[in-house]
């Protein structure tokens, strides 16, 4: 049916070609707000101990390296009192060392052991030249009946002895020539003291990293070594920053490691917890884009993006845990709050008209397709349906010109002009 201008611009009409779109399905699903996992952290302790100060309330932001609370601990105790001998064994072990060292160039400089073996090889040298030139004297005189035989013996024994000192005096002098070119054997006793001292400075170094481990800060650790002060104190401190959402200590109490004393979250990102159902999987991928609404705000729209799917189908329910990532920089987003979620789903691609466009009479779906008579009513059965387009099974062709903004007041005026005939 025609249209007089007139009436066109009464109603102010729209059109739309219909063609070929790329349609996403909506899925409406209930989830619940979590803290990313990646920055929810619990706070233990790592040792045994009583709890002597807390710092913090449920609720508080705190900063990363913030003290949350302080425990005292006889093992603590232990070790620093561990680190302070070890600390006085370490300065022994390096005094050790630097006298050591002076040993090792005072022979360098001076080696008085090799000289002494020189001065006592020429020494037994000429006594035993000494004691040859009168053996052979008293051999000759004994020969000739001048000595008795009791003085030619006691030469002979002269010169055997004078041969063994010489001899020694010999093999002393080869050793101390011997040390003194090899320059590490010198060294010997001062690469000791080193190796003395590494290893005592290596446990003290393992000590201090144990105690800092544990919670001991660098400030009470410079008391222990240069003050000599044992305190027995750690300090529990906030791994991340963020709001403390949990706390269950009280002063006094006896904290063990297998207990969770605090839990800090970085609430600036959170995560949607979403039950997919299985039949919908496949309308659903990393990165698709979500829009969540939460009942305290309703007026406003959150989105964000799918970057987790499970990689199982729950056996209950038959749903595939999914969570979407979102932004929350001013914290208004919390803990547990219940959401609303409406996820696009795969994009399809298919012939599709505007809803706009779509109106019902009776229990058939119509538009108002635009001819050059004017605007026809043509009857169409529909598929997937999106936000804003539906996919048309039948009823229209790829080109076709239908009347989106309007058409309810375009349907009214014809219904009105058929019944006035």
């Amino acid at each position: 049916m025609a249209l007089s201008p007139e009436a066109l611009k009464k109603i102010e009409l729209k059109t739309e070609v219909v063609e070929k779109r790329s349609v996403s399905v909506p899925l409406h699903l209930t989830g619940r707000i979590e803290p990313d996992v990646s920055k929810e952290v619990n706070v233990s302790t790592r040792i045994a101990g009583r709890i002597t100060t807390i710092n913090i309330s449920p609720g508080q932001i705190v900063r990363p390296g913030q003290v949350l609370a302080k425990l005292d601990s006889s093992e603590v105790s232990d070790l620093e009192s561990d680190l302070l001998e070890s600390g006085s064994k370490l300065k022994i072990a390096e005094l050790q060392v630097e006298r050591e060292r002076q040993i090792f160039d005072e022979l360098l400089r001076r080696p008085t052991a090799l000289i002494r073996a020189r001065a006592l090889f020429k020494e037994a040298k000429v006594q035993l030249k000494l004691y040859e030139t009168e053996f052979n004297r008293a051999k000759d005189l004994h020969a000739e009946k001048i000595v008795a035989a009791k003085d030619f013996v006691q030469a002979e024994a002269k010169l055997a002895q004078a041969n063994t000192q010489f001899e020694e005096a010999q093999s002393n002098l080869q050793r101390e020539e011997h040390l003194y070119q090899n320059r590490a054997m010198l060294k010997r006793d001062y690469q000791l003291a080193q190796a003395e001292a590494e290893r005592v400075r290596n446990h003290v170094n393992t000590l201090k990293q144990r105690l800092a481990f544990l919670g001991v800060d660098q400030s009470a650790l410079a008391v222990v070594t240069n003050q000599g002060k044992i305190s027995g104190t750690i300090n529990l401190l906030a791994p991340i920053g963020g709001a403390v959402t949990f706390r269950d200590v009280a002063i006094g109490q006896v904290a063990q490691p297998s207990v969770t004393l605090f839990t800090v979250s970085d609430m600036s990102t959170v995560l949607i917890q979403v039950d997919l159902p299985e039949i919908d999987v496949r309308k659903v991928k990393l990165g698709d884009s979500v829009k969540a609404k939460i009942p305290s705000y309703p007026d406003e729209i959150f989105e964000g993006k799918i970057d987790y799917m499970a990689l199982g189908v729950h056996a209950d329910t038959r749903t595939v845990s999914t969570r979407a990532r979102l932004s929350n920089p001013s914290g208004r987003l919390k803990k547990f709050m219940f959401a609303e979620i409406f996820l696009e789903g795969s994009p399809n691609r298919v012939l599709a008209c505007s809803k706009d466009a779509i109106q019902q009479h009776g229990e058939q779906k119509i538009v108002f397709e635009q001819t050059k008579e004017g605007f026809v009513e043509r009857p169409i059965t529909t598929g997937i349906e999106g936000d804003k387009y539906v996919e048309v099974l039948t009823g229209l062709k790829n080109g076709d010109i239908v009347a989106t903004q309007g058409s309810l007041m375009l349907k009214n005026e014809i219904t009105f002009r058929h019944s006035d005939d």
